[in-house]
């Protein structure tokens, strides 16, 4: 479907511009980091509404941006940055 690569496409992009992690988002959504990891990879079963709720609240996005094509400029594959939980630095 193509509402679930939108939303994929769509929060990993918004995502990366506020320079947030995965787990980031995860925490501002209210989501746990795995679920949210699930559903940026596109490995999710169901997915409810209100999840997109909470992703939109937490990026200060329509759940509409979330769910519609992404913009023509972001169909450039997105450059390699970590994606999960920032390393811990040994002190």
């Amino acid at each position: 479907m193509n509402a679930h690569r939108n939303l994929r496409l769509n929060a990993k992009r918004l995502r990366l511009a506020r320079g947030w992690s995965q787990e980031q988002l995860a925490e501002k959504a209210g989501l746990g980091y795995k679920h949210y990891q699930k559903i940026e990879s596109g490995n999710w079963g169901d997915l409810y509404l209100k999840t997109v709720e909470h992703l939109a609240d937490a990026l200060k996005v329509t759940m509409g941006s979330l769910l519609d094509p992404p913009p023509k400029a972001a169909s450039k594959p997105l450059p390699n940055l970590p994606a999960g939980r920032p390393k811990k630095q040994k002190r």
